[in-house]
């Protein structure tokens, strides 16, 4: 052990152990979210057809990555003889792929999987940072904090876009702080793949190319030199090679994310068969007027084809679409959002600890430590920006979209127990780790649901925030096992999600908000009877008034049965409810 190789292996051995069991082990108890089953067909079916038709609204690359066992699978059958494959109908062609022709389930573990090891790769590079940034100690505390924290949990054990994003996004800056105090081939590589890797992964990794730009002008303005060992050892002392380098870096993100664009896309301009979404922005020109610089700036690349042009569509898809969308907070329902709303996500669905531990360490990089005032730039500066873009945007419909500051906010925590360790013991640093599992103990499996004590917990969640805050259709497993210990053989049904209550062995009667595939089956509740409603219909957030009309009398009572914190089951009887309905 007085090797420091072998603690730090034994350290993030152990690290990956736990965090594979805590996200395996809270995955397979959930259905798929609302956004799985199109992400992993709209990877398999560009994997294996070179077809970006499905959902089209970000990049591919996680998708592609996420697909990538079905390839290896013998079994995975494809059906693209379909009205809903030929018109680019992501929904309908996705429940075809998951649940019609396939073991949903068996090919989503698969899935999920690739993003937990994106969820390790993240967790070494906090540890990695953390550790030359503070002792080695604090740095296994801020892992631990890592490996206990509900949102990353919840979040590295889905097939979406967050936490690769969120991966590559950290990766970038972690590279990008090393890169400015020692100018080596490693470091520029590291940045220049984790860089490049954003653009593929999402939209929102855009944000990187001027928040790098700043903490290079940063890094210049507050002096100093740019050590480097391109063979030999030196220093950029000088102001004019400093810029010259600072413009090489520039130069070499930008022309090795140009390359990574293409490249996803298999060096293919296009166009493909555009998606049911694309179809309806071209026969709605007006929609186009809200995003107008956009579509002036990618229709210029797509005349020159510069870019592929599923890529510069794309963009202009996701901008067309994050301008409107229906939004919920505290009761409050909204197409635009609320400048507010992710300071309260923030601050009600982080842990106590972290906030705790959080806070503190922004009052001492602020007040007291001096010493970290050069590395804070990197670490403050692209949250505030990152937080304060999501501010300004109108996507309010989940913490998701903040997700890539939190492992910044946990390098801040680490200030505070730095401070810890040096003051007072060591040992003191296990009791935030304690505290923080406690907490992460009191939902799990639930990660997803997760709300502090501030609101007293997940139980009143969906009173504060819901989508995928807490209902993203992923708990008809819990409500298959709630129904099989109750004997509960029929129900009546609102889910509010993507995957299939059949492929789970849930009968039953489909009511008002239930998924575009069943609404053939839309029937009167069966009563006397229980009646289960996913919160997000409960509250009536994407149907509007009318549905909000129709489940009001059951919000207003005190639910049977509470799965995972987003449906509420209800024992109704046939003179009640339903007979009273306007």
């Amino acid at each position: 052990m007085d090797r420091p190789w072998i603690r730090t292996t034994l350290v993030l051995g152990a690290f990956a152990v736990v965090f594979i069991a805590l996200t395996v082990g809270s995955y397979t108890q959930k259905s798929a979210t609302i956004d799985e089953p199109q992400h992993l067909t709209a990877g398999y079916t560009a994997l294996r057809l070179h077809d970006y038709r499905l959902d089209p609204e970000h990049p591919p690359f996680l998708r592609l990555w996420a697909a990538l066992p079905l390839l290896a699978m013998a079994d995975v059958r494809l059906d693209t003889n379909t009205v809903s494959w030929s018109t680019g109908q992501g929904w309908d062609f996705s429940h075809h792929f998951l649940y019609e022709l396939n073991d949903a389930d068996h090919l989503l573990y698969r899935a999920r999987f690739m993003t937990v090891l994106l969820g390790i790769v993240l967790g070494v590079l906090v540890f990695s940072w953390a550790k030359e940034l503070f002792s080695f100690w604090t740095a296994v505390a801020v892992l631990a904090l890592y490996c206990l924290e509900p949102n990353i949990l919840a979040h590295s054990g889905l097939v979406t876009t967050d936490l690769g994003v969120t991966c590559f996004i950290f990766g970038a800056l972690y590279f990008l702080w090393r890169l400015t105090r020692m100018l080596t081939f490693g470091n520029t590589a590291g940045l220049a793949v984790f860089f490049a890797l954003a653009q593929v992964s999402k939209f929102s990794g855009l944000v990187l190319g001027p928040i790098v730009v700043l903490l290079l002008l940063v890094r210049l303005l507050r002096g100093g030199a740019w050590l480097y060992q391109f063979g030999s050892r030196g220093e950029l002392s000088s102001l004019r090679p400093r810029l010259l380098t600072m413009a090489a870096v520039v130069l070499l993100l930008a022309v090795t994310s140009y390359v990574a664009v293409w490249a996803v896309y298999g060096f293919h301009y296009g166009p493909t068969t555009p998606s049911a979404d694309l179809t309806l922005l071209q026969k709605n020109p007006q929609l186009l007027d809200r995003v107008h610089t956009t579509w002036v700036v990618a229709n210029w690349f797509d005349e020159h084809r510069l870019l592929p042009d599923t890529y510069t569509r794309s963009l202009i898809l996701a901008q067309v679409k994050a301008q409107r969308r229906s939004a919920y907070l505290a009761g409050e329902f909204s197409r635009t959002g609320w400048w507010y709303y992710f300071p309260v996500a923030f601050l009600i669905k982080t842990s106590l600890t972290v906030l705790f531990l959080f806070t503190c360490g922004l009052v001492l990089s602020l007040k007291t430590r001096t010493r970290w005032k050069s590395e804070d730039a990197f670490i403050i500066l692209p949250m505030l920006i990152y937080l304060g873009l999501a501010i300004m945007a109108h996507l309010n419909i989940g913490l998701r979209h903040l997700l890539p500051i939190y492992p910044l906010v946990l390098l801040v925590c680490g200030i505070t127990l730095e401070e810890m360790r040096v003051r007072w013991r060591p040992f003191l640093l296990v009791a935030p780790i304690a505290l923080a599992a406690v907490e992460l103990a009191l939902v799990y499996p639930h990660c997803l649901a997760f709300f502090n004590q501030l609101i007293r917990g997940p139980g009143n969640g969906h009173l504060v925030l819901l989508d995928s805050n807490l209902d993203w259709g992923q708990d008809l497993k819990p409500l298959k096992r709630w129904m099989d210990a109750h004997h509960v053989e029929q129900i009546n049904l609102s889910y509010f999600g993507t995957a299939d209550p059949a492929y789970y062995g849930i009968r039953g009667t489909q009511l008002l908000g239930s998924p575009s595939f069943s609404m053939a089956q839309i029937a009167e509740p069966h009563l006397p009877g229980y009646v289960a409603v996913s919160v997000q219909n409960l509250h009536g957030v994407r149907q509007g008034e009318s549905l909000r009309e129709f489940y009001a009398p059951l919000l207003e009572r005190e639910p049977t049965a509470t799965i995972g914190y987003s449906i509420h089951v209800y024992w109704v009887e046939t003179n009640w409810w339903y007979n009273s309905l306007p």
